[in-house]
């Protein structure tokens, strides 16, 4: 069954912003389809138009299965696990609570209501459910014990992978999965991609390109002029893509070429035919004058032909190739070789001890990667040196003439005008401007209000301030949360040119392989 997009038109209204304009798009349920494109491009909305929650403007979207979406709201989080679990699937204890009074009321309607309602419960598994919990639970490497558990007790992780594999144990039902991987650690990542990899169809949103190879076998692509569907997964695609605009570059700097060369020939020959025109004047053979010269100014003609051919052709090529203005990093290298250090540090959180007699130097042109599990104290040491948290023992130095840069995991900027606080913090609104023009953000974005912003676009505006400033220390908490590939591969590219000093916790292993120089490993 294929769940099809036909002439779709959609724009939100309030306030306006065009998102799609006629497009087609066929998705194969049975594939484990990763959906990718930069933060704005529509990735959230082709997955409520799937859903019903927006009504396409014009067009058709055709939905020939159930669908159930994550992340999706718990009704009552003090709730054990296992009533979250089951009520995600279907009313279980209402039709057991239901079942149990019809029964004792004992008359014919009851009876038969009753045969009717355990008909329900048994097409819904109601008996076999446990064992089915308990199954996924394993899979997710999630002790049965975390059914006796309330769901609000549950590490943020956690609560991912129950929400995850409860769509997969709705019978029937199309999973759409927006942005799992968020705030979870790079073991948790790993246990959902496998668990996500076993499974067959589904609709994935992500940015971690680790992950996405991990468990999808199509990507479908947003491109700046066109959908795209691709067999494989985010790899094969990217690489399918970057050789594609690599000849189509070729292909673009061939005609340009040609283009030049041939206006330089029919200029010339223009040029011919009215000086052999002139000479008509007081020639001996006037016929045979203007015949040559007509032959000059049709070959002119026919080379105006091909070149209008060419540029014709040229306007085929490079359509999906996203406008390539380059990052810059303003990092100091006037600083000292050792830029921070950390001496016997012990950090608590509340009445739990996370940091103890933890020691570090870091050097001019560290790049260091921060890991660990998800409440091993990784953002409480990154609080901590910022001067947030105050340290039971231990010497944190850094400089004073050490300008840092933190950008966390949590963007500040979620209300008021984006022009207004940049206008405050005195930051030059042109280079502003261009940086988040680097990572695909329109200039309209200064006309809205920041709480209309994607998080995708919240989280560029916090990193667009490590941009713009000269730095000599970069700390950075999970920056990459939400931001869309294209703009995660430049943030690569930048840091491997200008090489600065950081200090970062970050999830996405691509990431972390090609940037970090050093690692630490907090809770090991």
């Amino acid at each position: 069954m294929n769940i099809i997009f036909n002439n779709v038109k959609f724009y939100y209204s309030d306030p306006y912003a065009p998102v799609f304009e006629g497009i087609d798009l066929e998705i194969d349920t049975k594939w484990n389809a990763g959906l990718v494109g930069l933060n704005g491009k529509g990735k959230t909305t082709i997955l409520k138009l799937i859903t019903g929650k927006l009504q396409p403007v014009s067009g058709r979207v055709h939905v020939p299965v159930p669908v159930h979406y994550f992340p999706f709201e718990v009704a009552d989080e003090n709730r054990n696990v296992e009533d979250v679990i089951m009520e995600s699937v279907a009313p279980f204890r209402e039709w057991e609570k239901k079942m149990e009074e019809l029964v004792k009321r004992g008359d014919d309607k009851s009876l038969e209501e009753y045969g009717s309602l355990l008909e329900l419960y048994e097409r819904y598994d109601g008996y076999g459910i446990k064992s089915q919990m308990e199954k996924e639970l394993f899979r997710m490497n999630l002790d049965e014990s975390v059914l006796d558990r309330r769901f609000c007790d549950l590490s943020g992780g956690e609560q991912t992978k129950v929400k995850i594999l409860s769509l997969f144990l709705r019978k029937g039902e199309y999973p759409l999965i927006d942005e799992p991987t968020n705030h979870l650690d790079m073991q948790g990542r790993e246990i959902i991609a496998k668990y996500l990899s076993d499974k067959r169809g589904f609709l994935l949103v992500s940015h971690d390109r680790y992950f996405l190879d991990l468990c999808t076998d199509h990507i479908i692509s947003i491109n700046k002029n066109d959908i795209r569907i691709n067999k494989g997964n985010y790899s094969q695609w990217k690489y399918n893509m970057d050789l594609e605009i690599g000849y189509e570059k070729r292909r673009d700097y061939n005609i340009k070429k040609q283009i030049k060369s041939l206006s330089k020939s029919t200029d010339r020959l223009k040029r011919w035919s009215f000086r052999i025109e002139k000479t008509k004047i007081g020639a001996g053979d006037k016929g045979a004058v203007g015949a040559s010269a007509a032959r000059m100014m049709k070959r002119a003609k026919n080379i105006e032909r091909r070149m209008g051919e060419k540029v014709e052709e040229k306007k085929t090529l490079l359509k999906n190739r996203e406008k390539e203005r380059k990052l810059k990093l303003k990092s100091d290298y006037d600083m000292p070789e050792i830029v921070l250090s950390i001496t016997n540090l012990t950090l608590s959180y509340g009445k739990k001890r996370i940091i103890e007699d933890f020691s570090l130097i870091l050097r001019k042109g560290d790049r260091i990667a921060i890991e660990g599990r998800n409440g091993a104290g990784k953002t409480t040491l990154i609080k901590a040196i910022s001067g947030e948290l105050k340290a039971e023992k231990g010497i944190i130095y850094k400089p004073t003439f050490v300008k840092t840069v933190f950008a966390r995991q949590i963007p500040r900027w979620n209300k008021d005008y984006l022009k207004d606080i940049i206008e405050v913090k005195g930051t030059d609104l042109s280079q502003f401007r261009n940086v988040l023009a680097s990572m695909g953000i329109k200039g309209d974005i200064f006309e809205r209000p920041l709480w209309t912003f994607s998080m995708g676009e919240q989280k560029k505006v916090e990193m667009a301030f490590s941009f713009v400033e000269t730095t000599s220390l970069f700390i950075w908490d999970e920056p990459l949360n939400y931001i869309d590939l294209f703009s995660r591969e430049q943030i690569e590219e930048v840091i491997l040119k200008y090489r600065p000093t950081m200090l970062f916790i970050e999830h996405d292993r691509y990431f972390i392989e090609k940037i970090a120089t050093d690692f630490i490993k907090i809770g090991d």
